[in-house]
């Protein structure tokens, strides 16, 4: 008997609590961002940041520090910082810069890879961005590129240029680095040398595009990853003839791409607002099934590029019994943003110490601590409208996301409900 307990302890002591921490990338070319720019942009931008709510927001063509404190102050929620500012070395022009939510990040250092210019060029420095997430104590490096614009040989081997000394700068990073790169490639197809030098496996550390899609990106067949433009026509000096190329790009890392620390989430990387029913059309022409009217309105005036963005998981571990980096109470936060429409999110914590009964005597493995958790949506009439979570939760804080399809639902007021275990707690918000 005493054997037997001992040999319990031993792997209840063992047991070590995962909880999955989802963080959202947002990429977003701002348009020859100053801070001179008018403040209905602004409000065009706040649209659609709000809507998209990342923790993490990387920006190119943002001209100067002004810039960058204008675009915190007038664009943003007072939840983000910036990240350090370092303008182009060569060029001093279409500069990188990168916002975060500092309940979840650390912000650690901005590196310009620079690249050198031939006599009659101006080549653009790569930014490398470095953060710490505050829980899983995980380092995320993330590139941010603006690579040469236009078609045509010479513009193709500039871009191979900029990529090749991004990649002489990867090749020294650990086996196990976690790092993106995000922006605007300016690539044509999946067979310019820039791409292929970035996908190129015969040394290490190279890139992965997480949608893997091949082939010329300027026809309907690829309608639904296209990111430029958002107009049909020319005004405020973007590029006109509606959407038809997929200059934006989100791409991984292997180490991010493996199971375990920081993980890309299959299935999440989104062109925000392409229906992929807007090919060589204005994103606000008609109607647009991704998101409302006034969204799309927003992205046609804000930028002549569509944002992209995609979700990864930090993985936070600690051993049973111990409650580090995890809160001790159940919570359901305020969605947000609130009203909203299409999308909002609502945030829920599930505290340590949370566990189902284990028979420790089975021959089968127990489970980690944790408990079935339902998030449920309700109209004023108390019908059940959706179900956004009904499954096994480990502790730690959690973001759901509901999108609303056109027509889904009518405005009003909505409830939703957090149950988890004795735990029931329930909020109100508002669709417009």
């Amino acid at each position: 008997m005493k054997r037997f307990l001992f040999i319990s302890i031993l792997i209840i002591s063992s047991i070590s609590l995962f909880s999955q921490h989802k963080a959202r990338v947002m990429s977003y070319n701002l348009l020859n961002y100053t801070d001179f720019t008018p403040d209905t942009r602004n409000d065009y931008f706040k649209k659609v940041i709000s809507s998209v709510n990342p923790d993490l927001l990387v920006v190119q063509e943002i001209k100067t520090e002004a810039s960058v404190a204008q675009f915190l102050s007038s664009v943003l929620s007072s939840k983000y910082k910036a990240g350090a500012f370092i303008p182009n070395q060569v060029t001093f022009e279409s500069n990188n810069a990168i916002f975060y939510k500092d309940s979840l990040f650390n912000f650690i250092s901005n590196f310009p890879i620079i690249i050198p210019a031939d006599p009659g060029t101006s080549e653009r420095d790569i930014s490398e961005f470095k953060l710490v997430h505050k829980f899983s104590k995980d380092t995320l490096i993330i590139f941010s590129a603006h690579l040469k614009a236009s078609s045509g040989t010479t513009n193709e081997q500039r871009r191979l240029k900029e990529v090749i000394k991004l990649r002489e700068h990867t090749e020294k990073l650990s086996d196990k680095a976690n790092f993106i790169i995000v922006g605007d490639f300016n690539i044509y197809n999946t067979f310019e040398p820039a791409y292929g030098k970035l996908i190129e496996t015969t040394t290490k550390n190279y890139f992965i595009d997480p949608i893997n899609v091949v082939g010329v990106y300027n026809n309907s067949a690829f309608a639904s990853i296209h990111t430029q433009s958002t107009r049909e026509n020319s005004f405020g000096g973007g590029a006109s003839g509606g959407l038809d190329d997929r200059f934006d790009f989100i791409m991984i890392s292997q180490a991010v791409k493996d199971l375990g620390g920081i993980q890309f989430i299959d299935g999440t990387y989104t062109a925000y607002g392409n229906d992929g029913s807007h090919y060589n059309l204005s994103i606000n022409f008609g109607s647009n099934t991704a998101v409302s009217k006034e969204i799309a309105d927003a992205l046609h005036f804000a930028s002549d590029h569509l944002p992209v963005y995609a979700d990864f998981s930090f993985e936070v571990s600690t051993s049973a019994g111990q409650s580090k980096n995890f809160p001790t109470n159940y919570s359901l936060h305020q969605n947000y943003p609130n009203p909203f429409n299409p999308t909002t999110t609502i945030e829920y914590i599930i505290p340590s110490g949370t566990r189902n009964i284990q028979d420790f005597s089975s021959s089968s493995s127990p489970r980690n601590n944790g408990i079935n958790v339902t998030l449920k949506v309700y109209d004023v009439l108390g019908r059940e409208v959706a179900t956004l979570v009904d499954e096994y939760k480990t502790p730690g804080t959690y973001n759901c996301e509901w999108r609303i399809a056109n027509s889904e639902l009518s405005s009003g007021i909505y409830f939703y409900k957090l149950v988890a275990g004795n735990f029931s707690k329930m909020k109100k918000m508002v669709l417009i």
